[in-house]
């Protein structure tokens, strides 16, 4: 290696030391009041520690738990955002049109009309490895004629399913 090289190499771990401390300054300097103040008390058993390594040690939990809460390897929200791109498992919102009109589907498209029928909602976990007709239970309603499954997914578009007499 040149001496050109190891002034390279010596420049960006300065660079990279000097940025980690720049920003994590007060957790590393907690932890090291910590180890030294339980060093010195284990030698001493002087109560003069006691403050130094409660406060340091609070210091170094607080930050613990902050990275904890932020990480994405112990984030629950991204570990379960992770596992549902790993299955075929997915959250839809199931909407039942009950109707007595027997041309809804031509006119399902008009906001109006749409509004105007008799809408339940119900969120569900579908399986996109088994068939959606058969995740969604038939409620009838002895009020209407005919009722139609939706599937609403997270991005508000909508999926025919079926239509029951």
């Amino acid at each position: 290696m040149g001496k050109e090289q190891v002034e390279d190499i010596k420049a960006v771990v300065i660079r990279n030391v000097k940025g980690v401390w720049r920003e994590y300054w007060l957790p590393i300097t907690a932890f090291v009041v910590l180890i030294i103040s339980c060093q010195l008390f284990n030698l001493t058993h002087s109560g003069f520690f006691y403050p130094l390594m409660f406060a340091s040690g609070w210091i170094v939990v607080m930050f613990a738990l902050k990275f904890k809460s932020e990480s994405a390897v112990f984030s629950l929200k991204k570990l379960t955002k992770q596992r549902q791109k790993d299955t075929s498992y997915e959250m839809y919102t199931i909407l039942r049109i009950y109707t007595n009109d027997s041309d809804f589907q031509e006119y399902m498209h008009i906001r109006e009309y749409f509004d105007s029928q008799h809408i339940k909602m119900e969120n569900r976990v579908i399986d996109h490895n088994h068939d959606i007709e058969s995740q969604i239970m038939f409620i009838r309603n002895p009020e209407f004629t005919y009722c139609y499954h939706l599937l609403m997914d997270q991005k508000n578009e909508m999926y025919f399913i079926g239509e029951y007499v």
